[in-house]
């Protein structure tokens, strides 16, 4: 019994490093390009596996360790590309549509589509994407925080 507390405690110790060592990260984008952003809080009250930080094009700029185990794509190979990339056959054009409608009103948006990892292979993703702003109030970049779910 004394384990299974301590092991969670363990568990839930590191996970809360990894968001720390991830809101490091971030941090230096926010002093780069002055966003206006909470970056800690936005972190801490979700839960995600992966983050993905594009610029105002749409085009990638930085993904976390926690991508490239969910897709199996590294940050090497995905920086300046577009996130659809992981899009395919199956992914939902009505989720599409969803997040392009939600991000050009610059709203935080929140979908659920099936992507695709570097092996071909499909999976659920969750993805909530924030808006970030500068210091003159302009969307330059957006953070995606993904999940994978189950496949219906």
């Amino acid at each position: 019994m004394s384990w299974d507390v301590y092991s969670e405690y363990i568990f839930n110790f590191l996970k809360s490093l990894k968001k720390k060592k991830e809101a490091e990260r971030l941090n230096k984008f926010q002093h780069k390009f002055n966003w206006d952003f909470q970056i800690e809080e936005t972190l801490f009250k979700n839960e995600y596996k992966a983050i993905v930080v594009t610029d105002k094009n749409q085009n990638i700029i930085w993904v976390n360790d926690g991508f490239k185990d969910m897709t199996g794509y590294s940050l090497s190979y995905v920086k300046n590309k577009n996130p659809k990339i992981l899009q395919g056959e199956k992914t939902s054009k009505e989720a599409l549509k969803k997040l392009k409608e939600e991000l050009s009103k610059e709203s935080i948006c929140e979908t659920s589509m099936v992507n695709y990892r570097k092996d071909g292979s499909e999976y659920m993703c969750d993805i909530k994407i924030y808006p970030i702003h500068n210091k003159n109030k302009k969307v330059e970049h957006y953070l995606a925080l993904e999940n994978e779910s189950q496949l219906n």
